[in-house]
C-alpha cells in the first residue's frame, strides 16, 4: 500500500482560468530512505511550500536540497527528485503561460530552475503564505489559505490575462502538432511576436512547448494495454514516425513509453495520470 497521501483541489471560480489545481501530499510516518521521483515537463509551472523536510533535486550527480517555498517555472526536461523524511508539501499547479497574472515574475528567469518567492513578491508577502499554510490545521484550511493568498496576489496584479494563452489554447487544441508558423498566422502575429510572448509569459520557445505538449498527449493515451501499440498513438499526436517520439520522450520524459508511468515515482505517477493529462490538452 502506498505510504503517501495525495489530494487535490480544485480551486475557486476566480483562479480556474490561472490554476489548474492545488495539491497537497503528506507522510504521517517518517522514512529515512526514499525512492527518487520522475518530474517529466507537461508546461505547468508549479509553486512548492515546504512545510516539513524539503525534497532534494538531482543536479550534477549531486542531491541538492530545495527552497522552503519557490517556483519551479516551465520545465523542458525531467527533474529527478528525492523527498526528505517527513513529507508535508503545498503545490499550486498554474496553467502553460498563466503565473505573470498572480507572480510578477521573469518565465525565463524561472525555467528549470526554482526561483525563491521572495525574489518576485518579497519576504514579507512569500512568508504570509507560509505562516498561513503552517497555522492551518486541516487539508480544507491548507487549500483555503494558499487560495486567499492567490486571490490577494490576483486582485493587486496588474497582469490581468496572459498574452499566450489564445497561442497557447491553439497548441493544445491541436495537441502541438500545429506548425508553429500556422499557429502565429491564425493569431494574426508575426512568428517573431509569438516568439517574445512565449519567452515572457512562459520561458520556453513555441515550438519546444509544441514537443511538450505532443509528449503529454502521447502519455495521456498510455495504460498498460495500449503500451504496446505506441507508434499508431505517436504517429495520431504528430510524430512522424517512433524514432522521433522516442527521441521525445528521452530528452524530455527521461524515458521510453514503453518503460510506464510507474517507473515514475509514488508521487509523479500522479502528475502524468492519462485523466489529469486529458484535461489539461482540453484546458479544463
Amino acid at each position: 500500500m502506498a505510504a503517501l497521501r495525495y489530494v487535490e483541489h480544485r480551486p475557486c471560480a476566480a483562479l480556474r482560468s490561472h490554476v489548474e489545481c492545488l495539491w497537497l501530499v503528506s507522510d504521517a510516518r517518517p522514512r529515512p530512505e526514499r525512492a527518487p521521483e520522475r518530474i517529466v515537463p507537461d508546461g505547468c509551472p508549479e509553486l512548492i511550500v515546504h512545510l516539513l523536510d524539503p525534497f532534494s533535486r538531482q543536479i550534477a550527480g549531486r542531491w541538492v536540497p530545495q527552497g522552503r517555498v519557490f517556483l519551479a517555472g516551465t520545465l523542458t526536461r525531467p527533474w529527478l527528485l528525492r523527498a526528505g523524511r517527513r513529507i508535508r508539501t503545498l503545490g499550486i499547479r498554474f496553467r502553460p503561460g498563466e503565473v505573470r497574472p498572480i507572480l510578477p515574475v521573469s518565465m525565463i528567469e524561472a525555467a528549470d530552475r526554482e526561483l525563491p518567492l521572495a525574489a518576485s513578491v518579497g519576504r514579507g508577502r512569500a512568508g504570509t503564505l507560509l505562516r498561513g499554510l503552517r497555522a492551518a490545521r486541516s487539508e480544507a484550511a491548507r487549500f483555503a489559505a494558499a487560495e486567499e493568498w492567490l486571490l490577494e496576489r490576483l486582485a493587486a496584479s496588474h497582469t490581468r490575462e496572459s498574452a499566450a494563452r489564445p497561442a497557447v489554447r491553439l497548441l493544445l487544441e491541436a495537441r502541438g502538432a500545429a506548425r508553429i508558423a500556422d499557429v502565429a498566422r491564425a493569431l494574426g502575429w508575426s512568428r517573431r511576436r509569438l516568439e517574445r510572448v512565449f519567452a515572457r509569459d512562459l520561458g520556453t520557445s513555441p515550438k519546444l512547448f509544441a514537443r511538450i505538449v505532443r509528449l503529454n498527449a502521447v502519455l495521456a493515451g498510455l495504460d498498460a494495454r495500449e503500451r504496446a501499440s505506441a507508434v499508431d498513438m505517436a504517429l495520431a499526436a504528430g510524430y512522424f514516425d517512433q524514432a522521433h517520439l522516442l527521441r521525445d520522450f528521452r530528452a524530455l520524459a527521461g524515458r521510453t513509453p514503453r518503460a510506464g508511468r510507474e517507473r515514475d515515482g509514488e508521487l509523479s505517477r500522479h502528475f502524468t495520470q492519462p485523466e489529469r493529462l486529458r484535461l489539461l490538452l482540453a484546458g479544463e
